[in-house]
């Protein structure tokens, strides 16, 4: 079954932050190996698009951001080093931010999840954004498949 989540998200540009609209359209049938997800962004009266498989849209917004210009980055929960995913298992737009922790490994966000709750208190949308947003990277780890996707992508460039 085919389902739209529309929204807007900020962009970081070389001119700075500006929001921009963006509809991801996946497939959330039980048939694993049918999933197939789009995204589409509109920036600068053009339309940009992402294509994946993964049911949690790490690739197919990975693949938007290698084609979005080198100056402009995705800003959202997905694309920050503080949007960790479940240890225990995911479902689609769902992260958990990590802000005001520092998270070095996969064990830490286990034990974030053993003594704590952070379903209520720390859940977040993947296109969700904020002010403390701070794009991922090589030297941060964060429980994301994001980031490696990204690399893969660029490296098949």
């Amino acid at each position: 079954m085919k389902k739209v989540l529309q929204g807007k998200v900020p962009l970081l540009t070389s001119n700075g932050k500006t929001m921009v609209p963006i509809e991801i359209t996946y497939d959330d049938s039980e048939v694993i190996a049918n999933l197939q997800s789009e995204v589409t962004l509109l920036f600068n009266e053009i339309e940009y698009k992402g294509y994946g498989a993964d049911f949690l849209w790490t690739d197919t917004i990975a693949d938007l951001q290698t084609k979005l210009p080198n100056d402009v980055k995705l800003a959202c929960c997905m694309t920050c080093r503080h949007g960790n995913m479940c240890p225990y298992g995911n479902i689609e737009n769902e992260l958990f931010c990590t802000k005001d922790i520092t998270i070095t490994s996969k064990e830490d966000m286990l034990d974030l999840f053993d003594k704590t709750n952070p379903f209520e208190e720390r859940a977040v949308a993947s296109l969700d954004f904020c002010e403390d947003f701070v794009y991922q990277s090589d030297d941060y780890y964060t429980y994301n498949d994001y980031f490696y996707q990204l690399s893969r992508k660029m490296a098949e460039m």
